[in-house]
């Protein structure tokens, strides 16, 4: 293994599907993820070397509505700080793109809401939407 390192751009379509797979997530039609993913506004991948591990993006508006989409960190590379390294690159991005009353939004995996309130994201009042 090498040193993690990370690079603004997004992540290819086969490694897309590869990381949602890698966590349990739905994958896509690659015709579709090649449609629609250049749409993202930001995304920060999380690379070992040659190999995506992780990613995080950013869609929405751009500038009145962010949603924070698709954080995710392979398995074997989980609670490394991999993923905080990552939402500290999409918070910025966002501190540097939003204007006042910017929403900014996410729906966290059932399980990893308390990651999130460190960014200051408040969990919903029921267990059914994260």
């Amino acid at each position: 293994m090498e040193a993690i390192t990370f690079d603004e751009r997004l992540p290819s379509v086969p490694d897309y599907n590869r990381l949602r797979a890698a966590v349990g997530w739905s994958v896509y039609d690659e015709s579709v993820i090649a449609a629609f993913l250049p749409n993202t506004w930001y995304c920060v991948c999380a690379l070992d070397g040659d190999e995506a591990i992780g990613m995080a993006r950013v869609i929405g508006d751009g500038g009145l509505v962010f949603y924070v989409q698709d954080v995710i960190v392979l398995p074997d590379y989980q609670r490394r700080g991999i993923g905080t390294q990552m939402m500290d690159y999409v918070m910025a991005y966002i501190a540097a793109h939003a204007h006042h009353n910017t929403i900014i939004g996410l729906m966290s995996a059932y399980g990893k809401e308390a990651f999130y309130e460190k960014y200051q994201f408040v969990r919903r009042p029921t267990e059914r939407f994260g």
